[in-house]
């Protein structure tokens, strides 16, 4: 019996293609629709109040104007496709710090309590960006 050889290629398939562009794009809004809320709706003051109140100081501003601007750039980027091997990242350790400050002991924990089902919601989206990250060309 012959043994056929199988070329071994890194592009998706069809199948997987579609899979990444539709993980892509909520992805994408993930970061996009959160960045537009707190700069419309909550405002940057309210959220830069929050902060400080988290622990991030008086620069509790500041961080809330840098958090607003990279969650719409970056949610943007990701839609576009533009290099997500790096535009991963700052997602990634914004999932991170929300999940272990505002849901673990600040105002999004339960009574006091950690709240468990976000915290891995956000540890959940997280390990999402970074395997969206690994197989984008």
């Amino acid at each position: 019996m012959a043994k056929v050889k199988r070329k071994i290629s890194s592009a998706p398939s069809h199948r997987e293609g579609t899979s990444l562009l539709v993980n892509r794009i909520l992805l994408g809004i993930v970061m996009l629709i959160p960045g537009l809320l707190k700069l419309f709706v909550m405002t940057p003051d309210a959220i830069g109040a929050m902060l400080t109140d988290l622990g991030f100081g008086s620069s509790g501003l500041v961080f809330a104007w840098i958090l607003i601007f990279s969650e719409i750039v970056f949610g943007v980027a990701i839609l576009a496709n533009w290099k997500i091997r790096y535009t991963k990242i700052p997602p990634i350790i914004i999932l991170l710090v929300a999940a272990f400050t505002f849901y673990l002991y600040g105002p999004g924990s339960i009574g006091g309590q950690a709240n468990w089902p976000s915290i891995l919601v956000h540890l959940g989206l997280a390990s999402n960006y970074w395997l969206l990250g690994m197989r984008s060309r």
